[in-house]
């Protein structure tokens, strides 16, 4: 979109003046804007509000980029439960009164400099999300992108951001329901952390985010943490494009997860309290993330509606700025919109009176009011001094652009081969132990578990949540299973298909759900992405947002209509300076998490071996396939061939594993992903708690005659341990949906990965060579 020229009201400035203002304050406004802005509030606006609206007009904030490209994204279907302007999505559980709330969310760049504040603040807001809907976290998921581990500072993102994400969740009680980390060069600079929350409520009970039409005069009413300031203008800042060797952003929050506890228990006797006198649904919440106390207040009232703060009634030290009050991200601070009267006191009561929430630091106050107005009104109410006085409108309205796209110039990518590995055993014990395979048991082992999680992260690639075990309902409904699943590998986006990236990420979640049992319905999409002003880089986003709209469309198991998505986040200006100096963008980046659910968890397939002596299949076929492998990486290389599934093939896949779950004839399965086949059947067996291993028959599996290949492709394709008596019923189930099936094998009883070929052992790695790499020397 071209700056149109506008003359500036009122103002003798001139464009370098306001330009070096702009400068001086560090803002992510451009010239256009704050001459934008003051046309539209119609006078000269004081810095306090410009710091405003430099928050409120960035992108993480506004998604003035982004927003029009979004808005093809499938957002309904008859699962979904619509609530306007929510902070997560929510999705009915079928068979119950209740609904599934979630999000994922994105601290890359606070992550980058501070690991573990950044992680722990990335699960603090992203579960704040979920509350304000009045549901109750049953569990956090972690998507960790950063350099190789030969790093230091990557190994310090990792260990920092684990520590950091894991006592969070500890603290607050919250189950780990996921867990996905990469390694690349291309995040070593500039990594990724998305984090997902999922909760859950009874229907009636949801509370919305959106204050009612009739909410003139209602109480500001803020409690959690006071307010110091702390990252003001973070969104801002996020919004950033990168200069050589300048730091984008510090990350000062100082998270406090014992304060989150005690208010989320507060906030849970207020709306019994509520409840009892007929109050409850009066009331309307949001967290204060990013841009803080503007964004919770601004963006809860209803459109003509506005607010009046009182900065001198604001939770906060001596000497914090009414610009530090407006945009300051502190973490653990909330603010519920409610009646004057008995609701407010009822609230202003619990939270007085709660010991916990007092002692761990926790305060309340009436901050302002609602008024019926257009109006955003930040003032003493002593002095009667004015800070800010702008349209509220203004605040949630700002410039919207097309961004221009082009595709970028594609390298040739050549044909992958090389020399056949003189030890096959050694080349996949080094690809087992490898950064993006080995077993993660330290980060597993960092979460507490529930006893709801009736299948757990570090057991299985689904991890199984019973969110209804200790609710008032009947015993089938106790029995339901729901997960929420992330999927994707980044390095697939690179060199121009980040359409095929993004639809595989979608792929992955989806299809991981399915061999498990679970009908996934909706999703939650976390957008990692570059500049937005680099025509190739916005390319890059808008082919993201296509693919996964595409991996949407394979309908839902039974049903003729789409998976949904329901919540997510963008996250832009990803970017590193690649060694000749120049910026470049990270790989494109979909990380989706796809919700599902099973009527009766009891009948998860889980991916460990159980049973010595069970058929061994392969659902789908292995080809050349190696862009991005694991295989590839080691010789140096970025491969060529994404794995190719179409849209009628996968809604295949997917529904013919469904439906075998259903009936009960799958013991084990596992998708394959990196490492390829190898590396599937690895962890199968290391899950197995009877040391259970495999015997596969190379014949059944090679597209041609090189082994190596066969078992390090990562063709999307999966392992599945079939129950005994139920291999016909196994195979004609995928053949009614067109899905080949091939039996490779039998499960065995020592614990090793053999692989035979012309009836002679081709490879043998027994179960302790394959535990040293798999676990790199660790039980």
């Amino acid at each position: 979109m071209a700056e149109e020229r506008i003359d500036f009201l009122d103002n003798n400035k001139s464009d370098s003046e306001l330009q070096e203002i702009i400068d001086k304050n560090e803002w992510s406004l451009s010239l256009y804007e704050v001459k934008e802005a003051q046309r539209r509030a119609k006078k000269i606006l004081n810095i306090t509000e410009l710091g405003i609206l430099d928050s409120l007009w960035s992108e993480h904030c506004s998604y003035k980029h982004t927003k029009k490209t979004l808005g093809m994204l499938i957002k309904d279907n008859s699962y979904i439960l619509k609530t306007k302007n929510s902070e997560a999505g929510a999705v009915m559980i079928p068979g119950t009164d209740y609904v599934a709330v979630f999000k994922i969310e994105s601290h890359n760049h606070p992550t980058q400099e501070n690991p573990y504040d950044g992680a722990a603040t990335g699960i603090g807001g992203v579960i704040r999300d979920i509350f304000a809907m009045g549901a109750r976290i049953v569990g956090c998921g972690v998507s960790l992108r950063t350099g190789p581990l030969s790093g230091k500072h990557s190994r310090y993102i990792l260990e920092e951001g684990t520590k950091g994400a894991a006592n969070y969740c500890n603290v607050m009680g919250v189950p780990l329901v996921d867990l996905d980390t990469y390694f690349n060069e291309y995040f070593k600079e500039n990594c990724l952390a998305n984090v997902s929350a999922i909760g859950v409520v009874k229907t009636e009970y949801l509370i919305p985010n959106m204050a009612s039409k009739d909410s003139g005069g209602y109480n500001l009413i803020y409690f959690g943490k006071e307010t110091k300031g702390a990252a003001a203008g973070g969104a801002s800042s996020s919004s950033k494009t990168r200069e050589e060797g300048k730091q984008l952003y510090k990350a000062e929050f100082g998270s406090k997860p014992e304060l989150e506890r005690d208010t989320l228990a507060a906030l849970e006797q207020a709306k019994k309290n509520l409840k009892k006198e007929g109050l409850f649904k009066k009331i309307s919440m949001k967290d204060m993330g990013a841009a803080g106390l503007t964004c919770s207040t601004s963006e809860q009232v209803p459109e003509g509606y506005g607010v009046i703060i009182y900065t001198d009634k604001v939770p906060s030290p001596e000497g914090v700025s009414a610009y530090e009050l407006a945009v300051g991200e502190d973490q653990e601070r909330n603010m519920i919109i409610a009646p004057r009267g008995k609701a407010t006191d009822i609230i202003l009561e619990t939270f007085r009176s709660n010991e916990d929430f007092v002692k761990s630091g926790g305060v309340i106050a009436v901050v302002g009011e609602v008024i019926s107005e257009d109006r955003f009104v930040m003032k003493d109410s002593v002095s009667g001094e004015v800070f800010c006085d702008i349209p509220n409108s203004l605040i949630s309205n700002s410039p919207q652009y097309e961004p221009d796209t082009k595709a970028m110039a594609i390298e040739e990518e050549k044909d992958f081969s090389v020399n056949e590995p003189e030890d096959l055993e050694e080349t996949i014990l080094g690809i087992l132990s490898s950064d993006n395979v080995y077993y993660k048991k330290e980060s597993y082992d960092a979460y507490m578990d529930k006893d709801y999680m009736v299948i757990k992260a570090r057991e299985s690639d689904t991890a199984v949540i019973a969110p209804l075990m200790y609710e008032d309902v009947d015993e089938k409904q106790k029995k339901i299973g729901i997960a929420l699943v992330f999927g994707g590998k980044s390095i697939q986006g690179r060199n121009g298909t980040s359409f095929e990236q993004s639809y595989l990420a979608t792929l992955q979640a989806r299809l991981k759900l399915a061999l498990a049992g679970l009908c996934p319905i909706a999703a939650t999409d976390g957008c990692n992405y570059a500049n937005p002003d680099r025509p190739e880089d916005f390319h890059s986003f808008v082919e993201g947002i296509k693919g996964l709209n595409k991996a949407c469309k394979i309908p839902i198991f039974g049903k003729r209509e789409p998976m949904a998505i329901v919540s997510g986040n963008v996250s832009l200006n990803n970017t590193f300076i690649a060694e000749d100096k120049e910026v470049k963008a990270i790989d494109p980046s979909m990380i989706p998490g796809v919700f599902g659910y099973i009527n009766d968890y009891g009948k998860t397939v889980t991916n460990a071996f159980k049973n010595s002596g069970r058929a061994i299949y392969l659902i789908g076929e292995i080809k050349h396939e190696f862009k991005g492998s694991e295989y590839a990486a080691i010789n140096g290389r970025l491969g060529k061939n994404l794995p190719c599934l179409s849209e009628d093939s996968a809604a295949g896949f997917e529904h013919a594993s469904i439906e075998a779950a259903e009936n009960d004839m799958v013991e084990s399965s596992k998708l394959i992903g990196n490492g390829g086949l190898a590396a599937a059947i690895t962890d199968m067996i290391f899950k197995s708690k009877d040391k259970i291993g495999a015997e596969i028959i190379a014949e059944n599996i090679a597209y041609d005659k090189r082994l190596d290949y066969a078992l390090l492709s990562e063709s999307l394709a999966a392992v599945a341990v079939v129950k005994e008596g139920k291999e016909k019923s196994f195979e004609e189930v995928y053949k009614k949906y067109n899905i080949k099936v091939t039996k490779i094998g039998r499960t065995t009883n020592d614990g090793n990965l053999i692989v035979t070929e012309n009836n002679r052992p081709a490879i043998n790695i027994e179960n302790e060579r394959l535990a040293k790499a798999y676990r790199r020397g660790k039980k």
